[in-house]
């Protein structure tokens, strides 16, 4: 049983793919698998992910029948990861080499079963073109992740014997799914455990759905009203504080 599943969905990726696969390929731990799960890309993808499979008996390419976005695209990874932990990498994002080797004695030290990172923000072309997403080294509750999600999924990694394995929410569209997960993990009293570290690199892509701010917002509003079931205003407010927030993020350099 490998110590580290790795959940990677693909959806008209080839033109990163590669490069994000030998970001893990370059860890300089070695104790993991990859679930590569192809989303019915329209473009080279599956082609070139059965390739990269075929090279490493640590990469497992999965195709599925019908494109159901990347919530039910990284739940299928999930439902065939056989490691301890489970951690997140997209198809056009990046980690450093050393980022399991830091984070999985960082969490066994600490005795996680969640945590995340540090995390630098590219564009397209892998230019960083703002400051470093930056979390302080500390545990967070549930009411201090409700408060903002300071969580990047490419580098949040939980470990299955404490929490079991969770999925994504698909009902939540692809928009904000990751957050409703780190809030399900941290809600019945555990905590996540950050490292300050920049550990990974963030991919900004033009056309992605995050990149719609308004849609994001109503999309956030609705997932702490409608599932966290928080009262209206409560969740208004937190939504307008994440939208503030979160145009601080990408502070020009």
């Amino acid at each position: 049983m490998p110590k580290v599943s790795v959940i990677m969905p693909a959806y008209n990726a080839v033109s990163y793919l590669e490069e994000s696969v030998k970001s893990l390929l370059d860890q300089s731990f070695k104790d993991w698998e990859l679930l590569l799960v192809d989303d019915c890309s329209k473009d080279e993808t599956a082609i070139l992910a059965k390739k990269i499979a075929a090279n490493d008996p640590r990469i497992r390419f999965v195709q599925k029948e019908k494109n159901s976005g990347s919530a039910d695209t990284r739940n299928t990874g999930i439902d065939l990861a056989t490691g301890e932990y489970i951690a997140f990498l997209d198809a056009d994002d990046l980690w450093e080499p050393e980022f399991l080797e830091k984070m999985i004695p960082f969490m066994e030290k600490n005795g996680s079963p969640f945590s995340f990172a540090s995390y630098r923000i590219i564009d397209e072309n892998g230019f960083e073109f703002c400051e470093p997403f930056l979390v302080k080294s500390k545990s967070y509750s549930y009411s201090d992740l409700l408060h903002y999600n300071r969580v990047g999924l490419l580098t949040a990694i939980y470990h299955v014997p404490s929490v079991g394995k969770k999925y994504f929410d698909p009902s939540l569209k692809s928009l904000r799914d990751d957050y409703a997960l780190w809030l399900d993990i941290v809600r019945e009293g555990k905590v996540a455990f950050a490292n300050s570290e920049v550990l990974a690199r963030y991919r900004v892509r033009r056309g992605a759905a995050t990149s719609n701010k308004k849609k994001v917002m109503l999309a956030h509003f609705r997932m702490l009203k409608n599932r966290e079931k928080l009262p209206f205003l409560y969740a208004l407010i937190l939504t307008l504080i994440h939208g503030l927030l979160g145009l601080r993020k990408y502070k020009t350099k």
